[in-house]
């Protein structure tokens, strides 16, 4: 009879307290309650909570928040980003702190540069990374080649280019440029590919605008931009010609590479369709399409880059706007645009090592490709191929700064193999 007794009580005991478990108040929501930003001494605080996936009133989320941080990361502003959270006294919200190391972002640059020709080029530049403190891009150079090599391709060129993301806070980029250049320079910039065959002045104006969508770390764009170009030229026989290279372009984009200082992780794509018409008042009537996809791959310190881009150029004069191919941004290993035709396919592969001393890193890679012809896109004996080594030596507390020093030995289709050398300030993917 006891053991009953005891077994009941027991029972209804239980009962009573799972019931009063059941009816009491869950744990309070955290709540963001306040948010501050510290060490953007330059930055305007509005580009760091443009990056934010939370605002004050919302329920805290630790998932958002660090997609926030890496969001601020990917700007590429600056060398240390961390987040912190804690509680507000007296009551349920939450105060998350932001703080961020700025890199230096005005860099003003002299340059010198041996074309793969042996063409010496002296110049400087002018580049702010985070122009009035909003992130933007304004960028003024000023080069001169002194024909040293054996085409003697003397020129000068200048231009200045100024992105503005986010434009007066709408969801829209704003980029424009404007250049000129002489002789041997005219090629770059210019998408006429005969500028190099002799004097000729080229005068160039771009415009692009386009609409963004934020998905959570990634940046989706879309939009159109307008180039007029007039380049006149005198060829090697001394025949002159005047013309008007004008476009609309329509591209696409999306990156979704998260930034970590040293390496990247993830991938981006993006495809153009470029229309050059008598419409727009061009010289030049062609369809030129073109696409790329990049990969990276990150394992701790250890990452790894591949690119593949190909292109098609269509029309009656496509093969004055088509395709160059070589050059240590390119197919490293053979002369700088030693490649051109209406079509072209490009392949990179690269592995960069730890660092050492928090500074020094090393870089194995293969590059493939060529341009031409259709047809020679899928000739083995057209297709030019280099690989190397090289160094990398990162500066964290500058903006973009890499500096490259890449040794390549390359096979030309034309001119078979040659070893190249490739010093630079950026990564060449």
């Amino acid at each position: 009879m006891y053991p009953l007794v005891i077994f009941l009580a027991l029972f209804l005991a239980t009962g009573t307290a799972a019931g009063q478990d059941a009816t009491r108040d869950p744990a309070p929501a955290r709540v963001v309650g306040m948010i501050v930003f510290q060490g953007n001494h330059r930055t305007k605080t509005k580009v760091l909570a443009r990056e934010m996936l939370l605002e004050v009133g919302d329920l805290f989320d630790e998932v958002l928040f660090e997609a926030s941080l890496q969001r601020i990361r990917n700007l590429g502003l600056y060398y240390k980003v961390a987040g912190e959270v804690e509680p507000i006294a007296g009551t349920r919200d939450m105060r998350l702190t932001v703080r961020v190391h700025e890199k230096w972002a005005i860099l003003p640059l002299p340059e010198i540069d041996v074309s793969d020709e042996g063409n010496v080029k002296v110049g400087i530049s002018y580049t702010d990374y985070n122009f009035r403190g909003e992130d933007q891009r304004l960028k003024i150079k000023v080069k001169h080649a002194f024909g040293t090599d054996a085409g003697s391709e003397r020129g000068d060129s200048a231009a200045v280019d100024l992105a503005l993301p986010e434009f007066r806070d709408m969801p829209y980029d704003l980029d424009v440029g404007v250049g000129w250049a002489t002789d041997g320079e005219a090629s770059t910039r210019s998408d006429l590919t005969t500028t190099d065959q002799g004097a000729a002045t080229s005068v160039d104006l771009d415009l692009g605008v386009h609409r963004f969508w934020r998905e959570g770390t990634n940046r989706r764009r879309m939009g159109v931009g307008l180039t007029a170009n007039y380049v006149d030229q005198t060829s090697t026989t001394g025949v002159s010609q005047s013309e008007w290279i004008n476009s609309i372009r329509f591209d696409h984009s999306l990156d979704s590479v998260d930034d970590f200082t040293y390496t990247f992780e993830g991938h981006r794509w993006g495809y153009s369709v470029q229309l050059f018409t008598a419409t727009l008042g061009s010289t030049v009537n062609a369809l030129k399409l073109d696409m790329g996809y990049q990969w990276f791959w990150k394992f701790d310190e250890h990452n790894l880059t591949a690119r593949a881009s190909t292109g098609y150029t269509v029309g009656p004069d496509a093969t004055d706007v088509g395709f160059d191919v070589g050059g240590g941004s390119s197919l490293r290993g053979i002369d700088k645009d030693s490649l051109q035709g209406v079509a072209m396919w490009l392949g990179n592969l690269e592995y960069r090592s730890p660092r050492a001393w928090d500074w020094l890193g090393g870089a194995a890679f293969v590059d493939a490709g060529t341009a031409g012809e259709p047809y020679d896109l899928v000739d083995p004996g057209r297709v030019a191929a280099g690989g190397g080594v090289g160094l990398r030596i990162y500066i964290a507390r500058l903006v973009g700064v890499v500096l490259r020093l890449d040794l390549a030995y390359g096979y030309h289709p034309d001119d078979g193999a040659t070893p190249k050398l490739y010093f630079s300030l950026r990564q060449p993917l």
